[in-house]
């Protein structure tokens, strides 16, 4: 693999990640935003493999709750290998099917547009996605989290079905941890685990690392923060998505 092949491969890991907005998980989660709030979600990446040039990437996100049951967000990312660049940007959204709550598997679904830009080229619309999602609380603190999905890359020129697993723990009163494994019909999968801590009552920060089974091996490190605010006068019954 070329360095400029490799620097669009690691990239397609960061532009999908905000289909999947419910930081630090890339597994994404049944529930939504509530009705009126809206969460801003930045964080960095470091994605490395022996033998290929670093991948640096910023990425920011913005999801709001725009009715009881659907969320809606855009996002942007920038990613730098060996001085050449790939940015991309993400519409998203997602709609509660079968509510959330004890005893019952919530069930969603999730949907995206995105349009990227390659070192020398122009943007074009390259991406579009649809997954769906359940949840269910598995014993008091602990939610285990499931995905199937499609998506299809212009660049690419392929459609892939991805799938997705999590369980996340509710360790102490403002800390979670979690573990999962992800991954498409194309590529090996990759392994992560992520902590997320409340370190205030709209704000929080996060870190995950994540390991691909190729060989060698692609690591990634990610850390950020969310913070949540009120977009309208409304009050909505939902949770907001953790």
């Amino acid at each position: 693999m070329n360095r400029t092949s490799a620097l669009l491969a690691l990239a397609a890991l960061v532009v999908s990640a905000p289909a999947m907005a419910n930081r630090p998980l890339n597994t994404d989660t049944a529930d939504t935003i509530t009705d009126g709030r809206c969460q801003f979600e930045p964080y960095v990446a470091s994605t490395r493999s022996r033998g290929v040039a670093s991948l640096q990437s910023t990425l920011v996100q913005l999801n709001c709750g725009v009715t009881p049951n659907t969320q809606l967000g855009v996002a942007a990312f920038r990613s730098n290998s060996a001085g050449e660049t790939t940015a991309g940007v993400l519409a998203s959204g997602k709609t509660n099917v079968v509510e959330l709550k004890d005893g019952q598997t919530g069930v969603a679904l999730s949907y995206g547009l995105g349009a990227l830009k390659n070192p020398g080229a122009a943007w074009v619309y390259d991406s579009a996605s649809l997954n769906l999602i359940g949840t269910r609380e598995l014993v008091p603190g602990l939610l285990g989290h499931a995905n199937l999905g499609w998506t299809h890359s212009r660049s690419a020129h392929q459609s892939s079905t991805t799938w997705a697993f999590a369980f996340e723990w509710a360790a102490a009163p403002k800390l979670d941890l979690s573990v999962e494994a992800y991954g498409d019909d194309r590529n090996r999968p990759w392994l992560s685990t992520g902590v997320h801590w409340v370190l205030g009552k709209q704000f929080s920060v996060n870190a995950s690392f994540g390991v691909q089974s190729t060989n060698p091996h692609v690591r990634q490190l990610t850390a950020g923060f969310n913070v949540e605010f009120l977009a309208t006068a409304r009050s909505g019954r939902r949770r907001a998505a953790p």
